[in-house]
């Protein structure tokens, strides 16, 4: 009876193990993950235009990781707590600098642009939110989840947060986070481009000739003499003498 008994409660506590909470603190992880990537990727962007963002980035991204690998070893409630004011407060901020604009810096009170970078990192870190609250609510009582489903909606989700991953870095390498600047004027003249694909050379201006105005009198053009007029042909029919 005791044997019995001893082998139902390590059956409960294994199904215990396969909640949807330990699954939601896993896809959690994975997308915090993910948001980590796409900030590391901006980050020489914004190191370019301005070092601290480039620093503010670089230590977002890494306290991301570090999140993600804390939440798949144990997932406690102080590291639950801390991945949700973390990605509440980079969620804030950015929508704080799309909107009206970053507090300070260079381009204090210049709202970014909007790119498929920030929307990634955005959805990822939504869901970071949600998946550390959802474990903090429901904890290990949730009901158990078949294996079988459960890696189906792991590799899911980790396809998703691939995808999300790879197109923010494509974008966040590719382009900047401010409007193009405006055109400064042409100082070189003109431009010629070449069929060979080489950048344009500048083309120096050329003045037209100046022609001064010499005080001479003008010489009347020759006069040519008209011709002589023409004889007629003798075509051999006319009188003869004998």
């Amino acid at each position: 009876m005791e044997f019995g008994a001893v082998i139902i409660s390590r059956v409960a506590r294994r199904a215990a193990t396969k909640t949807d909470s330990r699954l939601a603190a896993r896809l959690a992880a994975m997308a915090s993950l993910g948001a980590a990537v796409v900030h590391f990727a901006v980050a020489p962007t914004h190191w370019q235009e301005w070092m601290p963002s480039g620093l503010f980035f670089v230590s977002l991204a890494l306290s991301q990781l570090i999140w993600a690998a804390a939440m798949l070893v144990r997932a406690t409630t102080p590291v639950l707590a801390a991945g949700i004011l973390l990605n509440i407060g980079a969620v804030a901020l950015w929508a704080l600098s799309r909107t009206a604009g970053a507090p300070f810096g260079p381009h204090a009170g210049e709202a970014e642009l909007v790119q498929a970078a920030d929307l990634c990192a955005l959805l990822l870190q939504i869901y970071v939110v949600m998946g550390a609250a959802w474990v903090w609510y429901r904890g290990h009582e949730g009901e158990p989840i078949p294996a079988f489903a459960n890696a189906m909606v792991f590799l899911g989700v980790c396809a998703v947060v691939a995808l999300a991953s790879t197109v923010g870095v494509a974008s966040g390498v590719r382009h900047g986070h401010h409007g193009p600047a405006a055109a400064e004027p042409n100082h070189h003249g003109p431009t010629v481009g070449h069929a060979d694909g080489h950048h344009d050379h500048p083309v120096p201006a050329i003045s037209p000739p100046i022609i001064e105005s010499v005080g001479t009198p003008a010489v009347p053009a020759p006069v040519e003499a008209p011709l002589p007029p023409a004889q007629p042909l003798d075509d051999g029919h006319g009188d003869h003498q004998h």
